[in-house]
């Protein structure tokens, strides 16, 4: 059995006096849109130049190194693997087996690999068959740009949103079990112009986490959906959320026009210290459960979905990379806690 390894990132200090000064005068903006639209052509340029010059492809091995992150969070720094790989003529290895995560057992770290209970191998190779090559590399997957979680990107400013759509075409796949239960929804709400909606609330509300978007309230997002109801004419709304308060106000404002996952909602207790993330049903093979229907919600929501109300998530920034588009889009954007 391979070695348990739980990782946990060090931290480093900020220097905050300097990071107040430079948000004041607006140089982090800047530097976001320069960074953004370098990207957008020396991206392309750089997969030209490595496809002329790398003849012999190394195998890279990408590495989830944050125990605490959910399944989108661990999808984008995946996704960021797998587009740096591609750039530089390498052939990616997901690797979701090595360090602990959410979708893992404790007695499960080193011997199962849970992107492979929802996708299959970008290339095909196994982390074991990585591993007992020659010629392979390891990367942490932060050390690589994944997509942003900023409103332009979700409207393709820059042409980002299409460079990640072409990545998932590309080499994301999914396993048997989550295209049986997407094809299952999809069968029985066939026919129906459907108004997506995800909400985020429980931990990530009550926590109000420094630096992050701030969601909206079921009441926002509420008065929203019915306003898009009548001016696009959807005809019913799906919702995403994990939080059962939330699902309450939604069942009483659209009734038998509302269509719902199949999924554990929660009414978390935020002062007792529950967290969304340590949260575990009694039900056996809660870890994996979790995850698929998860995964297969978002997924309704990119392929199934004419619009799309959301605010700025992980979940949300998947959706939007794993979708061919919306004939209606739009993104709460309520600025930054404090």
């Amino acid at each position: 059995m391979s070695e348990v390894i739980n990782y946990k990132r060090p931290a480093f200090p900020v220097k905050n006096f300097f990071k107040k000064i430079f948000k004041r005068i607006g140089i982090f903006n800047f530097t976001v849109q320069f960074r953004t639209i370098f990207r957008s052509y020396m991206w392309p340029a750089e997969r030209f130049l490595f496809r002329a010059l790398r003849k012999n492809k190394k195998v890279c091995v990408i590495q989830v190194m944050g125990p605490n992150l959910g399944l989108f969070a661990d999808f984008a720094r995946i996704l960021a693997g797998i587009a740096y790989a591609d750039r530089r003529n390498m052939l990616p290895v997901a690797d979701m087996k090595t360090f602990n995560n959410l979708y893992l057992y404790d007695d499960e770290v080193g011997v199962k690999n849970s992107w492979e209970y929802y996708f299959t191998q970008p290339s095909g190779i196994s982390v074991d068959e990585a591993f007992s090559m020659k010629n392979f590399m390891t990367i942490d997957s932060v050390l690589c740009p994944n997509p942003r979680q900023r409103v332009q990107f979700f409207y393709n400013k820059y042409g980002q949103l299409d460079y990640w759509r072409n990545i998932c075409k590309e080499y994301i796949n999914f396993t048997p079990e989550v295209l049986a239960r997407l094809e299952a929804m999809k069968t029985a709400h066939q026919g129906k112009r459907i108004l997506g909606v995800l909400v985020r609330g429980t931990d990530y509300a009550a926590s109000r986490p420094k630096g992050h978007p701030i969601p909206p309230t079921a009441e926002q997002a509420i008065e929203k959906v019915q306003e898009v109801m009548k001016s696009e004419n959807f005809d019913s709304v799906y919702l995403a959320t994990e939080d059962k308060i939330i699902l309450e106000k939604f069942q009483a404002a659209f009734n038998d026009r509302l269509i719902l996952p199949e999924a554990e909602y929660i009414n978390y207790d935020y002062s007792k210290g529950n967290w969304l993330a340590n949260y575990e049903s009694n039900r056996q093979n809660d870890k994996y459960l979790r995850g698929l229907e998860y995964l297969v919600s978002m997924l309704f929501l990119a392929k199934c979905c004419k619009g799309f109300i959301t605010c700025i998530t992980s979940g949300s920034t998947g959706v939007m990379c794993l979708s061919e588009g919306f004939d209606y889009l739009y993104v709460f954007d309520l600025g930054l806690y404090p």
